[in-house]
């Protein structure tokens, strides 16, 4: 403890610095910056640079939707930058005002992701986890600037991003290979595009309270060098401390990041790099079923189930650069690559992270564990890019290598204080009247080598265009090897290596600027899931799971909207929970059997309604349901937690210049989760509404934005499905203010 708060000390002391330097670094040089800004050479300022209430946008005006809440450009993968009606795919851009607006640092990640209806909320501020049109995801699977491996599943610097893009569906053939932990990318590719310097020098301070007394901080400051202004430096500063809208659920962080860019006519170079310092105090919203046949009432959302010691900590630092080279007019040399080193140095939580609920009067065990997973893992590629053709027909051709590594460690744990080494009890619970708690967890610990991951792999990509047809061609493989080892003794356990070739094609037309029309297959292919110390065969690598997705789809764009309707259909092998006995050991296995089969309807709309009116949002149906089981034991069985029907819709209206009005409708459908005896028991649907408003104005010369955001506004209580077969407390209404300062 002595040691977290040294580093805190640290990092206090260097956010301090960097306040105390802003006006320098960022006034300094004024009559120099004056001129530069007068220069007739300077980008124009009605053309780059605007002013949208209290945002900025850099770049050109068309492509930030009215309300900022979506873009209608984006990233398509190692294709790069284009429309998004122009890209063959499903594919949503989330623009800066929803990140301003739905990540409240007492938030899970998902409230923000979910905007995309492709995206369904399932984590906590425990666990970035969602899923993606079914499939679960964390923080593990995502890209930053187009580079895995350098988000973490425990926390996110969103106040860092500008923007969050997706690409739905599997996208290896388009982004290259990738490794994750305890989740994965066949669901689609979520990629967060940080903050980069505009034209003019800028500082922001921003005051935050949120839940009960959550106080926040953060700062904002760039600034553009040079005689071209070439050189671009953003810094982005956050401090927060306090109670969440959960009665005794704490949320406190440190971090600060750095963006540097730097382009020329022949070059662009970004880099990104940061250090984070977080922790949670008795976070703990998870349930299980045991026997149970029928769900009890949802609780409280204000009620804290988290026994006395329970705690989770985490740091670590990352770095991801990316280089684009010009050779000459039609070829392009790339580097992507990263870092990421995360120590979750304290994790004193529920057995795997869930309470099991003995009865359908609420009653369970506190049953609980200790560890810590401290991972690195680093990421590079290599690749060019040529242009070709005729007048008439053009190529694109991309070719990429790439190379992932992982290392993670697990927690090793002495007996607890029922005689065991695979969980302590510290007394009793129940959902309505709260815990009994008759002793403390321990909390020392070591951890010891558990898992080593490589994948490398080779991409391919032709982009052929003719006339109103445009045809994408590309192959990707790659070879992974998983090692699993004994924590305490460093010894390996179980290896598996492996190998895959995957297509993807795409083919779109547009028979105009209003409209495109789509049809593409993609295939994914993970490294083979290490299974966990839950089942009863822990320590076996089971094999790589190949996911196939077809879509067609439809996009229309006119007069600052654009709308997406799709159809898709997903089969992905999968991992089942069976209960079984095998030479005398009983228990929950967990085994590949099967595949699971998502079919369903996606659509889409962001952008202008009228004048003063922003729409975003859209809704999914999904049909997801298992086959080929063995036996057909679960064939036609609904995928867990996953219901046909789900959707968010968004509206802001703007009267004026200075107010914004904004009202959010989500829904989700009732599902079904596995108890115990592998019984389907119903979850029912809910509806939940939040709502904000913005005013801006000037405070003392500095333009000012105070906002109040009200989250879960009619302070609904129910259960949300989660994470297979769990389900989760939903959070309280829960209030954030903030107060920005643009000096």
């Amino acid at each position: 403890m002595e040691e977290k708060n040294m580093r805190k000390k640290y990092l206090s002391v260097l956010i301090g610095m960097t306040l105390i330097s802003l006006p320098y670094v960022t006034f300094g040089e004024g009559a120099e910056t004056a001129q530069s800004n007068s220069d007739s050479s300077a980008p124009s300022a009605t053309l780059a640079d605007y002013v949208m209430d209290d945002l900025v946008i850099t770049g050109q005006r068309e492509k930030v939707l009215q309300g900022a809440y979506a873009r209608n450009n984006t990233t398509f993968g190692l294709l790069g930058n284009r429309d998004v009606i122009d890209t063959p795919a499903s594919a949503m851009v989330i623009g800066p005002r929803t990140v301003e607006s739905f990540t409240a640092s007492t938030l899970p990640l998902d409230k923000v992701l979910s905007v995309n209806p492709s995206i369904r909320m399932a984590g906590s501020n425990l666990h970035n986890d969602f899923t993606y049109r079914g499939i679960r995801s964390n923080g593990t699977s995502s890209l930053i600037n187009g580079i895995p491996g350098l988000m973490t599943q425990f926390n996110a610097p969103t106040y860092a991003m500008d923007h969050i893009e997706f690409l739905d569906g599997p996208s290896g053939g388009y982004t290259g290979s990738a490794i994750q932990y305890e989740s994965t990318a066949a669901g689609g590719m979520v990629n967060f595009v940080t903050k980069k310097a505009g034209d003019e020098p800028r500082l922001i301070y921003k005051q935050t309270f949120t839940g009960r007394s959550n106080m926040g901080e953060y700062i904002d400051v760039s600034k553009r060098f040079g005689a071209q202004k070439q050189w671009g430096v953003r810094v982005n500063a956050e401090n927060l401390r306090g109670e969440t809208g959960v009665k005794g659920e704490r949320v406190n962080a440190a971090s600060i990041y750095v963006n540097v860019d730097h382009k020329t006519t022949h070059h662009n170079t970004n880099l990104f790099m940061g250090y984070r310092d977080g922790e949670v105090e008795n976070g703990m919203r998870w349930f299980k079923l045991g026997n149970v046949d029928t769900l009890p009432k949802a609780p409280s959302g204000k009620n804290n189930y988290s026994f006395d010691g329970m705690y989770k900590s985490t740091y670590g630092y990352i770095l991801g650069l990316n280089h684009e080279q010009k050779l000459n007019k039609t070829t392009t040399l790339f580097f992507n690559g990263g870092l990421n080193h995360n120590n979750l140095d304290n994790n004193i939580m529920a057995k795997f992270s869930s309470y099991t609920l003995n009865n359908s009067n609420g009653d369970f065990n506190l049953e609980y564990q200790i560890g810590g997973t401290p991972q690195n893992t680093y990421y590079a590629q290599v690749g060019t890019r040529h242009e070709f053709g005729s007048p008439s027909v053009k190529h694109k051709v991309t070719v990429a290598f790439d190379k992932s590594w992982k290392q993670r460690e697990s927690g090793i744990t002495p007996n607890y204080n029922n005689g065991t080494n695979n969980f302590g009890v510290l007394g009793t619970g129940n959902l309505y009247t709260g815990l009994n708690q008759t002793s403390m967890p321990i909390t020392k610990y070591r951890t010891g080598l558990a898992a080593r991951q490589q994948m490398w792999g080779v991409t391919a990509l032709d982009e052929i265009s003719y006339k109103k047809w445009n045809l994408v061609l590309g192959v990707h493989h790659h070879s992974a090897t998983t090692n699993n080892y004994n924590n305490k003794t460093g010894n390996l356990v179980s290896s598996n290596t492996s190998s895959s070739t995957s297509p993807t094609y795409a083919l779109m037309y547009k028979p105009n600027d209003n409209w495109s029309i789509y049809g593409s297959h993609s295939e994914y292919f993970d490294a083979g899931t290490p299974v966990g110390n839950a089942y009863r065969n822990a320590g076996a690598i089971l094999p790589p799971a190949k996911t196939k997705q077809n879509e067609i789809g439809v996009k229309y764009q006119n007069n600052g909207l654009l709308t997406t309707l799709s159809l898709f259909d997903i089969k992905m092998a999968t991992n089942i929970v069976v209960n079984r006995t095998v030479a005398g050991n009983a228990g929950t296995w967990l085994l590949q059997d099967g595949a699971d089969r998502h079919k369903g309807v996606e659509w889409t709309i962001n952008g202008r309604l009228a004048k003063k009116w922003s729409v975003f949002g859209g809704a999914m149906y999904l049909n997801a349901k298992k086959e080929k089981t063995t036996g057909g034991r679960q064939d036609g069985t609904r995928v867990s937690a996953q219901p046909y029907w789900s959707g968010t819709v968004g509206v802001e209206y703007n009267p004026n210049a200075k107010w914004g009005l904004m009202t959010r409708m989500t829904y989700f459908g009732d599902s079904y989760i596995r108890n115990g005896a592998s019984k389907l028991v119903n979850v029912p649907s809910y509806t939940v509404f939040d709502a904000g408003v913005r005013y801006k104005t000037k405070w003392k010369d500095s333009s000012a934005v105070f906002s109040l955001m009200a989250y879960n506004l009619f302070n609904k209580n129910y259960w949300m499905a989660s994470r297979g077969d769990q389900v989760y407390v939903a959070t309280p209404r829960t209030y954030m203010m903030s107060a920005q300062f643009e000096l």
